[in-house]
């Protein structure tokens, strides 16, 4: 019985690890281009991050300071190839918090920015939602492929 070449075929096997070579450098170049403005301004980040009232106060400005930098390592270890699936986990991780404060401002009924870093004055909505979901598959498709190219192995 013939296969099917969209589903087990060998052309669909050979595009894979291009297409997670995409996936990493579309999402790592996410988190880089948005931790950028937050590693310059943290101050402004803190105020982004209180406009959710949900952290306890004073955690925003430790949040605003460390995340910023968080988002860069992910950045460029999925761009470079180190450590792909910790860094795939840990951006699949706050993509979901993201998904849940987005959400939770959405139905409190704030008109906030997002605090995002990627377009300035970006509101909390639907679209934010969307965009967060797109990059959550990419990270899950990261993890599914194992066939990779471009990165760094450990030594056994």
């Amino acid at each position: 019985m013939a296969e099917c070449w969209f589903t087990r075929g060998k052309i669909v096997g050979k595009i894979y690890p291009y297409l997670e070579l995409f996936c990493r450098i579309i999402i790592g170049g996410v988190f880089l281009w948005a931790s950028v403005d937050k590693i310059i301004d943290p101050s402004k980040f803190s105020r982004e991050i209180s406009n959710y009232h949900i952290i306890p106060f004073g955690l925003e400005n430790l949040i605003a300071i460390a995340l910023p930098w968080l988002e860069l390592m992910i950045g460029i270890g999925l761009i470079l190839g180190f450590y792909i699936n910790a860094n795939t986990i840990i951006a699949g991780f706050l993509l979901v918090i993201f998904n849940v404060l987005v959400f939770q401002a959405m139905m409190r009924g704030f008109n906030i920015e997002c605090g995002c870093g990627l377009k300035e004055g970006q509101m909390v909505g639907y679209g934010k939602l969307f965009e967060n979901f797109i990059l959550l598959l990419g990270c899950l498709f990261i993890l599914k492929v194992k066939d990779r190219i471009l990165y760094f192995k450990k030594n056994q």
